[in-house]
């Protein structure tokens, strides 16, 4: 038994007249014939009422009528969707994140992502940087926005999306905080609020390097895991920290004075890793999109 003859028999079981089938599958008659016989004598039993007029279904007609109904709608769904996937235009995408992407435009992008693709199951996991790597490898995720940037390893494919400037997150009361710009080195003598050093790579590993290069080591006052857990301890008065630009901007008022940091300036680089040999629509088509959405400010921005 094949598609064909199921799609033949509901021609004719809906027309009841092998003319009229025939007519509207586009074939002659008695090919139509031959391939209703063809069915009967496959499942052993006889559809139609061929001496009545109009032609009659069976009970077992009648029963294949309604079951063959159904399992072409089923299979015409499952092409279409299978096709849809391989658009990337529906399926699953696993994104994991670092807490610093939704003020960079990751949430720009994962809207613009939802009206392209609506149908596409978008499960969402924010983790650190080293997290990804691992989440990546394991698949648990298909593609992560890393901050900074994933250690290069085989299999991992990685596209750097923009490179920002880090300012000094300093407490209301500060002595430096309504200075327009500040030397990393003034901050020598004060506490840091800081992320887990490890495991590697870390948003701490590049502040900790950073101080090293300006001729000191920052004293630990408090380790968090989260940006608004340092920002409230920052309010307090616990200690300082250096945060993302774009973060800075969207927490103002708080409690918090957000100061630029003069020359050299500490960056950290926003990145998108995907696994490199199996890149599935869903995927190529959020590479895609990134490049596009480009332009859009402060979010995402290809500046490589």
């Amino acid at each position: 038994m094949e598609l064909r003859h199921l799609r033949y028999f509901v021609a004719l079981g809906e027309e009841l007249n092998f003319t009229r089938a025939a007519e509207r599958l586009h074939i002659a008659q008695p090919p139509l014939s031959q391939q209703i016989r063809q069915l009967e004598d496959e499942l052993g039993v006889t559809l139609l009422q061929r001496n009545s007029r109009p032609v009659r279904l069976t009970e077992a007609g009648e029963l294949l009528l309604a079951r063959a109904r159904s399992l072409l709608a089923n299979f015409e769904d499952a092409v279409a969707d299978t096709r849809r996937v391989g658009r990337g235009q529906a399926g699953r995408l696993a994104i994991g994140f670092v807490g610093s992407a939704m003020f960079a435009g990751l949430p720009d992008l994962i809207g613009s992502y939802r009206d392209a693709c609506p149908d596409v199951e978008l499960v969402l996991d924010e983790m650190l940087a080293a997290e990804i790597a691992e989440a990546l490898r394991r698949r648990r995720i298909d593609v992560g926005f890393a901050r900074p940037a994933l250690v290069p390893e085989a299999g991992l494919a990685q596209r750097l999306i923009l490179e920002e400037p880090y300012v000094a997150a300093l407490p209301r009361a500060h002595p430096l905080a309504e200075r327009d710009d500040i030397a990393l080195a003034e901050l020598s003598d004060d506490a840091f609020v800081l992320y887990p050093a490890r495991p590697e790579p870390s948003v701490t590993g590049l502040i900790v390097a950073a101080c090293q290069a300006a001729g000191f080591t920052p004293r630990l006052a408090q380790e968090v895991l989260h940006l608004q857990t340092a920002i409230g301890l920052i309010a307090a008065g616990v200690g300082v920290s250096l945060v993302p630009e774009a973060a800075a901007r969207a927490q103002t008022g708080r409690g918090v004075a957000y100061v630029r940091l003069a020359a050299p300036a500490v960056t950290a680089p926003l990145t998108i890793a995907w696994r490199d040999e199996d890149v599935s629509p869903a995927v190529q088509r959020l590479l895609d999109l990134v490049t596009r959405l480009g332009e859009i400010a402060p979010g995402l921005a290809r500046r490589n």
